[in-house]
């Protein structure tokens, strides 16, 4: 379980690591055991998450129930929380870095926190349509690239990679992320029944 100093810790950290500061690493539990306590923060982001699913679902076709609606969207968070460390576990140990891996996950865990908030805020704009429609896209753009250039620079500082090798990081991680999301989505139109 997440103490409130490890959990205040680790905010702080990615708030420096969003600043590009590498003294932002030394705020994380890079330990094994860290590693596992930051996977509370999928617990901690699932309301933020359901809503931004909602606003989602405003805008999606949907051709099942709302329980099995539910159970797509849990499973699919579910996923998408498990499937990148799996792969970056694997990636890590080509990369000769399995040593910084557990360092890494902390920080790419506790880093989604930050990065939720603007993703939701501009969901939420797109979708009330409160600004026009160039703007949103600017708005969005600008999101995506700064969520891009935080995990970049935190593949970078936690894996101590080039920078190279962290751009195929966030482009793998970018990839399962958006395939999980397509599938999700996909399911729940109805895309996928036989």
């Amino acid at each position: 379980m997440l103490t409130l100093r490890e959990t205040s810790y680790a905010l702080f950290g990615a708030w420096r690591l969003a600043h590009f500061d590498l003294q932002g690493t030394v705020y994380f539990d890079r330990s094994r055991q860290g590693a596992l306590r930051s996977f509370w923060v999928a617990a901690i982001l699932a309301p933020p998450y359901a809503v931004l699913v909602l606003l989602h679902l405003a805008e999606q076709p949907i051709a099942v129930s709302w329980p099995a609606l539910i159970v797509i969207h849990t499973l699919g968070y579910v996923i998408a929380w498990t499937a990148f460390p799996v792969a970056m576990s694997w990636v890590s140990r080509v990369l000769d870095r399995d040593q910084e891996f557990f360092g890494y996950l902390v920080m790419y865990n506790w880093a989604q926190v930050l990065t939720i908030v603007p993703v939701l805020a501009i969901t939420a704009m797109r979708v009330g349509n409160t600004l026009p429609q160039s703007v949103m896209e600017l708005l969005g753009l600008t999101v995506d690239l700064g969520i891009l250039v935080y995990g970049w620079f935190i593949a970078r500082a936690g894996l101590r990679i080039g920078p190279f090798s962290a751009i195929g990081i966030v482009a793998l991680d970018v990839l399962l992320s958006q395939l999980i999301w397509e599938i999700t989505d996909s399911v729940a139109a109805g895309g996928l029944a036989s």
